[in-house]
Formats: C-alpha cells, sequence, structure tokens
C-alpha cells in the first residue's frame, strides 16, 4: 500500500493510528529482524525517534549518507545511495529541501508513523534506550548538524501540563518504564549527552535532578551536588541553573530530617550549604532582571522554604547556642523575603490566564509564623512588624475581610508624618468602607494625603500614588477640591516609582486591578475587586465594550494615536488599555475605571459612535416597518 494513497487519505479525513500500522508491511518486519544491526535498520530508527519525540524534526541526508559509507560495503558499482539502501522503507519517508537551501533533509512521513516504527522496532528487541545510544554516539559524535537542538528536545525539554511540568522530557519517561522503572539507562544517556555537548549546562542539571528524584543509593545527594556545580560550572550567571543546587540540598535535608537518629550538625552544615545556595540564585536572579528578563524567585522561596524546614524540625531537639544564634540570624532575611511575596502576590500573578500556585503563598506564612511566633489565629494578619508595606494588607485581606475589625486598633491613629502608616490606614478604611464602621470622612484622608504631597519627597512607593489618584480622581457629585494635586504629574511620579520598585520583579506578570471606580459617593466610590462577583470581575477582564456592570461607572474617554485618555472635565489623563486589541481606531470612547500599581486602566473600551450608529440603524428599520407600502 503506497504513501500516495494514504496522502490522499490524509487529506481528506485525517491520518489515523490504523493509516500508519497499515503502512508496515510484512516486508519491513522481516528487514528488521533478519538484521536489526544494518545501517538500513539503524537510520530507520533514528528517524523513528527524532520525528516521534520531536515532531517535524529531520537529519540532514549528507551526513545520513556518511553514515552509511562508514557502515556499508561498496560493490562494483561504487558506494550505494541512500535511496538504493533504504528502499525497503522508501514509502515511509520524506526527502526535501528546507527554504532556498540546496541541501535534502530526511525524516519520516508523520509523527504517527514513528510512533509505529518505534512499537514494531521495540517488538524486536530494539528499545527506545538502544536507539538513543547509538544515535548519540554515531550522528551525534559525528557532528550531525541539527543534532544539537534534537537532543535537548528529546533529553532535557520537559512537557507542560495543565497544572506543572513533567518531572523530566518524555523520553527520559518513557525509557524508565521500559526499564522497569530503573534510572541506570537514563543516567547512562545524559552523562554521554553532557560529554559530547560538554559547554551546555542543561544535561548535567537533568542529570542532577534525576539522582535526587529518582535515584534511591544513600550516595544519590552527593552525586546530585556534583552534577548541579558541574551545571553551575557551564554557565555560572543563569539562576535557573543554579536553582538545581539548592533543591538537592533541600531534599538532602528534607532526607535527614526524616532520620530518627539524625545527627543535627549534619543537618545544620546542609541548611548553611542550601541558604548559601538560594542566596547565590537570588543574586544571579536580580543581575538577569536588570537585562530585562522575567525575575526568577525561586532562589528567595527556596530559602524560606529552608527556613521552614529547619526550625520546627530542630527546635524541639536542640537548645545549644550554636543553634539559636543561627536561628536568630535568619529572622532580618526571613521578614524581607515574607514582604516581598506579599507585595508581589497582591499586585500581580503568573499571568492573565494563570494564577501562582496556592501552596507558595501558605508556605511563605508558615515560614513567618515560625519566626516571629505569632498567634496562629490572628497574629498573621497585622502584626507591628508588617505595617510597613501596604501590600500585605491588600494580600491578607484577599482570605477574609472581617478581620480586619480584629486589627484596626494597631494602625487607627497612624503618626501624622509617618506616609507608610497613613497608606496603610487610608488603604484599610477604603477596603472595609462598606462593613458599617464609621470611618474619618473622606475630605479629611484627602487632608492628609495633600500634606504628604505637598512634601514633594523622592524614592516614594507607588502604593502613596495610588491613593492619590483614587481619593483625587474627579467626581462630578461631590464638590471641587481645593488646590488638589496634579493628577498627570502624579501619573508620571508613580510610573516611576514603579520603574524602580517594582517593574524588575514584576516584568513579565500579569497586574492585577486593585480597585474600580463605582457609581456611590465617598470611599464607596472606590470597590475593591475582591468585592466584586467572580462574573463581573470575568466580564470586566474578558468582555468586550458592549458589557454593563451595575454598580460600575463609565468614564468618557478618547482614542488618539492609539492611546487611551479619560476625560474628566478640562483634564485628560493617559490611562493604560487593559486590551490593546480594543484600540483599533480614533474616536470618543467610554470604559471602566481601574486601578493597577502602575497606575489606570481602561476596561471594556465602547467606541460611542458604533453604538451610536447602531441604535440610529435600528430606529431607522422601525419606521420603515411603521410605513405603509404604497397603494
Amino acid at each position: 500500500m503506497s504513501l500516495k494513497f494514504h496522502a490522499f487519505n490524509i487529506m481528506h479525513r485525517g491520518f489515523k493510528k490504523e493509516d500508519a500500522e497499515k503502512l508496515i508491511t510484512e516486508e519491513m518486519k522481516k528487514h528488521v529482524q533478519k538484521d536489526r544491526k544494518s545501517s538500513s535498520t539503524r537510520l530507520l530508527s533514528f528517524l523513528a525517534l527524532i520525528n516521534s519525540y520531536v515532531p517535524g524534526s529531520h537529519l540532514s541526508k549528507l551526513f545520513c549518507e556518511e553514515f552509511m559509507d562508514q557502515t556499508e560495503q561498496p560493490t562494483d558499482e561504487g558506494n550505494p545511495t541512500l535511496e538504493t539502501i533504504m528502499k525497503p522503507f522508501m514509502d515511509l519517508i520524506v526527502i526535501s529541501s528546507e527554504g532556498d537551501q540546496k541541501a535534502n533533509y530526511i525524516r519520516l512521513a508523520h509523527p504517527m508513523i514513528a510512533h509505529t516504527c518505534l512499537k514494531m522496532l521495540n517488538e524486536h528487541k530494539v528499545t527506545r534506550f538502544d536507539i538513543a545510544q547509538d544515535f548519540l554516539n554515531s550522528l551525534v559524535n559525528g557532528k550531525e548538524s541539527n543534532s544539537g537542538q534534537i537532543c535537548k528536545s528529546m533529553l532535557v525539554t520537559r512537557l507542560e501540563r495543565l497544572v506543572k511540568k513533567e518531572t523530566f522530557s518524555k523520553l527520559i519517561l518513557d525509557i524508565m518504564v521500559e526499564s522497569e522503572n530503573t534510572v541506570k539507562q537514563s543516567i547512562c544517556l545524559l552523562k554521554l549527552a553532557s560529554d559530547l555537548f560538554s559547554e551546555d549546562p542543561f544535561y548535567p542539571q537533568t542529570l542532577a535532578r534525576l539522582y535526587y528524584i529518582e535515584v534511591k543509593e544513600d550516595d544519590k545527594y552527593e552525586e546530585a551536588r556534583k552534577w548541579a556545580e558541574e551545571a553551575i560550572d557551564r554557565e555560572k550567571k543563569n539562576s535557573h541553573i543554579r536553582d538545581t543546587l539548592g533543591q538537592v540540598h533541600k531534599n538532602h535535608l528534607l532526607h535527614e530530617t526524616e532520620k530518627p537518629s539524625s545527627d543535627i550538625n549534619v543537618r545544620l552544615a546542609i541548611a548553611r550549604s542550601d541558604i548559601k545556595a538560594f542566596k547565590e540564585e537570588e543574586e544571579a536572579a536580580e543581575d538577569e532582571a536588570e537585562d530585562n528578563t522575567k525575575f526568577n524567585n525561586r532562589g528567595l522561596f527556596g530559602f524560606l522554604q529552608v527556613c521552614k524546614i529547619i526550625h520546627p524540625k530542630m527546635r524541639l531537639e536542640h537548645t545549644e547556642q550554636e543553634y539559636s544564634k543561627f536561628i536568630s540570624s535568619l529572622k532580618g532575611d526571613v521578614e524581607t523575603k515574607c514582604d516581598f511575596f506579599e507585595w508581589y502576590l497582591a499586585f500581580s500573578r503568573q499571568s492573565f490566564e494563570k494564577e501562582d500556585p496556592d501552596y507558595i503563598q501558605k508556605e511563605v506564612e508558615e515560614c513567618y509564623m515560625y519566626y516571629f511566633k505569632l498567634d496562629k489565629q490572628a497574629g498573621k494578619i497585622l502584626d507591628k512588624k508588617k505595617n510597613k508595606y501596604s501590600g500585605e494588607l491588600l494580600h491578607i485581606l484577599k482570605s477574609d475581610i472581617s478581620v480586619f475589625d480584629q486589627y484596626k486598633s494597631k494602625i487607627e491613629k497612624p503618626q501624622p508624618d509617618s506616609e507608610s502608616q497613613t497608606v496603610l490606614y487610608i488603604l484599610a478604611n477604603i477596603i472595609c468602607s462598606d462593613s458599617g464602621e464609621q470611618f474619618e470622612k473622606i475630605k479629611e484622608f484627602q487632608a492628609r494625603l495633600q500634606k504628604l504631597w505637598l512634601r514633594e519627597m523622592q524614592d516614594r512607593r507607588p502604593e502613596f500614588y495610588l491613593l492619590i489618584l483614587l481619593l483625587f480622581w474627579p467626581d462630578d457629585v461631590q464638590p471641587a477640591i481645593t488646590n488638589p494635586p496634579n493628577l498627570e504629574k502624579c501619573l508620571r511620579k508613580m510610573r516611576h516609582s514603579y520603574k524602580s520598585k517594582y517593574q524588575k520583579y514584576l516584568r513579565g506578570r500579569y497586574l492585577l486591578p486593585l480597585f474600580f471606580l463605582a457609581k456611590r459617593k465617598g470611599l464607596q466610590r472606590l470597590i475593591y475587586t475582591l468585592k466584586l462577583s467572580q462574573t463581573d470581575l470575568e466580564r470586566l477582564t474578558e468582555g468586550d465594550g458592549s458589557e454593563e456592570i451595575k454598580d460600575l461607572q463609565r468614564i468618557n474617554g478618547q482614542v488618539r494615536d492609539h492611546k487611551v485618555f479619560a476625560i474628566t472635565g478640562e483634564k485628560q489623563i493617559q490611562v493604560t488599555p487593559h486590551d490593546r486589541a480594543s484600540v483599533c481606531k480614533q474616536g470618543q470612547v467610554s470604559f471602566y475605571l481601574g486601578f493597577n500599581i502602575r497606575g489606570p486602566v481602561a476596561y471594556n473600551i465602547r467606541y460611542k459612535d458604533t453604538f451610536e450608529d447602531y441604535y440610529v440603524k435600528k430606529a431607522n428599520e422601525r419606521i420603515k416597518q411603521t410605513k405603509k407600502p404604497p397603494k
């Protein structure tokens, strides 16, 4: 049955498993069975492996021919051609050119054919490990030009699942299953690849992970450490490569704490090594972020995980001065890193579609509890140590707004000159403005902020400017404010502050809306995002300009030069469109106004002329329907 017939099937109904199976003829099976080590069988196995695990990949025909020349005996007519040698399998193979290049490339016709060939080869005792090892020793060692990316895709790249990545590449996982859940063959392949690609850090990194996750022997952590350090030696500035060494030590520490007779000095030594590894990872991540890359927070989080592991496990059984001193030395860094995650998770998430895993917040809070001995039911919310960042309140109140009443007394009378206390105090009142409490009037809050605004201080945090925007945004209902802060100037300062304080860490993440402008008066004009229903929030962030959200206020605006402006009286304030694709032309618009930590954002942009034309059209249609036809 020819490949042309199956190409016809693909065009008309899609290629199916049974189509691939029909292509594997008895002649092919006999050829493999007769000589599993022939160059034709080996090349077929290479193509089956790479096209199965890296669909769309190919080998250069030139290198395949050189491989054949090394293994095939010449005839009286000279060296046989690749097509001649591969004749039993030519119905499965496509030889083509790529772009304008003259060099030819060879691959199997379809990934499903590759899967079926692998299955057939396995039935004849040719395993995935055998093929991969032969491929590395033969074509890769012979400097096959396309092999680097193919090998990395097969041996290193982990598939993304809905929740998290697979532990290892699909080929490594399949080889472990094929070898009855042993790791020797996988280790052998990765060591071979690590030698062949002697500058690539990802092979020793994968080996380190394979040792500490899968190997059962007692010396696995020492082997894992060696390979993790080898990976770092190959690429010292890569924070993600450095993270593996921290994970090795962390898992070693967990292993030691589970031993009934574990030596505490050994645990302390491992903990110190782990903390050093995660701090060096954090330093590398800071340097990377200067180059406009997404910030890697794994070093900070790993540090807190280690601190959490050693504190409860050791404090019950060791009271010597060395241990107490060690724990005390960690408190400052624990607090700083917990503060980081508080605003990091309050102001952003991984992407618009993807939230951060719940365990991050849980682990951070538990670690803080261990080191500062807070009351488990109450103290974790507004301990005096944590009043310096308003992001902390925004983050904690995500889970339960009602808890604020228990701690209101701690921030009820902020010092007038303390900007951080004032910011925290006013934000708390805005968030809880509909709880029935009698808070100060909005004018008094405005007076506090105006006094601070006039100081013209440098190095302010974006939270301060956020409050200025929230409380001084023009309102047609309330009386005009005397000498209000210049909102355009405030916005410029806010964006500059965001750039210096947060941009490096939040780059590439979705900035969460914190407040929306509502139709109400006073503080209740500002709706904290978590008070909106999930349905309304989805309509705001995912809906189009036709959405109508009951309690929120539409703001008039204008689009000019692909920029969106909110028009309030004589003022025009530039805002960021939540969906840039909705800014499609010039014109008058309206939108719902939200605020994130970078500034005001326009949601559900609606072009006025579009809707006016729509209603005029509908009205004209009704008029036509009521007119009587001429007699």
